[in-house]
Parts: structure tokens; C-alpha cells; sequence
């Protein structure tokens, strides 16, 4: 079973790119040292952290969905270990992907733009593709951002538990790490959606891409896909990702998309995928899409970038 990350991050943005594959993380965990948590309540350490109930207002207008405020779920779970205080403010899962935002503070020196070792863990699921991202705000404030993708065997769940051990804090401008034991756990209920059902296809230069589905919410509509690879084409590249890089509506409107990941089963000759639009505007009636095709030989190596003609759909 391959699963691999669709989405591509263009390179001036800090931006980990993570793969979740449950069987690998074992061994990672070994050698950690253990440090002593604590949970804290929101009132307790408020005054130690004064951006507690404003992380949303560090985030640039295109980080996350207009709605995002109004639909997410408020988790507002604090816990330290090791000087560094870890604040999930609040999530959203809209049925297909996870947005969770939250903010640290500390003495310390994370770096603009430290990674975190451990992944969101969403139970029940064989992996996960997505991107994280913090970034520091002053001396002492970094808030991040986390889009997960789930890779559920079967239909997705009423509702999901959510894991967090972000383990180790690594600020790459010094190689830096800096240990502690913060563990968060929280459900979330998925949005209500409309599934679009759409069975639109195009073949070029022996790929076959298949628009399966499009599932709105009052947030995202995540358009769902698969894409079929000829034989001849993965012996020269093996690893073929398809993302949409492109999606506007009859308006005029172009929109963040967000690749959600996908997953093969038979060594990438057929793929699935999906890829979210964020904020939809209520009165587009058709959405024209993109696709652009990423040939690799592996180690995140791309031999060949090219676009397929656009695809227009009927909202």
C-alpha cells in the first residue's frame, strides 16, 4: 500500500509537507526522552498568554476559509511541559480534512519557523497526508496551522478522534530541539455537506483523470478524483501526482485550494485523491478546473511539470 502526498508547496513558503503511515511510527518514538505535563485550564494560564482567545487574528486572510471562525469548534486545551505552552484554540473537520489552529508560547528560541516531530493523529484511519506550518509572531509567540488529510478504509466516520504529541520542537536555523510530553485528544463531528455526484473524465498522453465528486459544505467543496497511469509512463516515472492548481467560478472568482493527498493501492497505476476549495461563493454556477501533472522518479524529485487542459463542471 503507497500513500503519498498530492499536494505541491510552492517553495518560498515554510511549509512541512507530512505523511502519516501508522505501521512506520514505532520506532521514531524510541529514544525521547520524558518530560513531565501539565494540563492547565484556559483562566489558569490565560494571563501567561494573552493572544489566547485571538489566534485566528495572526493568520493572513488566505491561511483559512472566510467561515473558518464560525464553523470551527471551539477546543480551547492548554498543556506545558519543559517552559513551552501548547494552546489548541479550535478545529473543523468538514468530512473529508482537518484544519486545527493553535498557538505556543516560550522562553525559548523555536526559530521563524520551527517544526514539530509528532502529527495529528486522527484514529481509525490506515495514514494521513497534509501540510503544517508555524510561524513566530514576536519574541515569544508562534502560532501554527495544521490541514490533515484522513485515509479512512471504508466510508468516513460520524466523528473522528483527534491525537496530538507534537514530541519535539526542532528550530532548523540552529538544528535546536527542544523535548516535552503535551498530549491532546478531542472529537469533532463532521459539517453537513451536499455530495455532487459528476463521473467527468479527460485522457492525456496515456493519463486518465476521472472527476468522481464534488462535496460542499457551508466552508469548503471538495472536489474528489481519481487518475489512471499507463504502464509505459511509471517505468520511466514511477510517482504521478495530480494537483489542481487552478480553480475559478463564472464570476471571475479564483480560489485558495488546498491538496488534500491521495493514496494507490497497486504501485500508482490507478490514484485516489481529493482537493479542497475554500469559500465558495454561493452564486457561482459552473467552477473551471485545472489539473497539473507532476512526473518524479522518486525522493521528491520532479523530472516534469505539465498541465492538462481545464475541466469545467456545473455547480
Amino acid at each position: 500500500k503507497k500513500t503519498s502526498i498530492k499536494k505541491h508547496v510552492l517553495s518560498h513558503k515554510k511549509v512541512n509537507k507530512r505523511v502519516n503511515l501508522r505501521y512506520l511510527g514505532v520506532a521514531a518514538l524510541i529514544g525521547i526522552s520524558v518530560l513531565t505535563a501539565s494540563i492547565m485550564t484556559v483562566p489558569a494560564i490565560a494571563t501567561q498568554m494573552p493572544f489566547v482567545q485571538s489566534i485566528l487574528t495572526y493568520f493572513e486572510e488566505e491561511a483559512l476559509p472566510k467561515q473558518y471562525d464560525d464553523l470551527a469548534t471551539i477546543v480551547n486545551q492548554v498543556q506545558s511541559s519543559n517552559g513551552i505552552d501548547i494552546m489548541i484554540e479550535n478545529a473543523v473537520y468538514d468530512g473529508t480534512s482537518l484544519i486545527v489552529t493553535y498557538a505556543i508560547q516560550t522562553e525559548a528560541e523555536l526559530g521563524d519557523h520551527p517544526l514539530s516531530e509528532g502529527y495529528f493523529d486522527i484514529k481509525g484511519t490506515s495514514g494521513t497526508g497534509g501540510t503544517a506550518e508555524i510561524k513566530k509572531m514576536n519574541d515569544h509567540t508562534y502560532v501554527g496551522i495544521d490541514k490533515v488529510t484522513p485515509h479512512f478504509d471504508g466510508k468516513s466516520p460520524n466523528e473522528i478522534l483527534v491525537q496530538w504529541e507534537p514530541r519535539v520542537f526542532t528550530n532548523y536555523q540552529t538544528n535546536q530541539q527542544f523535548e516535552g510530553d503535551w498530549k491532546f485528544e478531542f472529537s469533532l463531528a463532521p459539517l453537513p455537506t451536499n455530495v455532487q455526484p459528476l463521473n467527468q473524465s479527460v485522457k492525456e498522453d496515456g493519463i486518465t483523470l476521472v472527476l468522481k465528486s464534488l462535496e460542499q459544505s457551508e466552508m469548503t467543496a471538495v472536489l474528489d478524483y481519481e487518475f489512471y497511469v499507463d504502464a509505459m509512463i511509471l517505468q520511466d516515472s514511477p510517482f504521478i501526482t495530480i494537483d489542481m492548481i487552478e480553480v475559478k467560478d463564472n464570476l471571475g472568482n479564483v480560489y485558495e485550494v488546498n491538496g488534500n493527498g491521495g493514496v494507490s493501492y497497486d504501485n500508482g497505476v490507478s490514484n485516489e485523491s481529493s482537493t479542497t476549495v475554500y469559500s465558495l461563493d454561493p452564486n457561482a454556477e459552473t467552477l473551471t478546473i485545472t489539473p497539473h501533472v507532476h512526473y518524479s522518479k522518486g525522493s521528491g524529485a520532479v523530472n516534469e511539470k505539465k498541465n492538462m487542459k481545464p475541466i469545467t463542471i456545473d455547480l
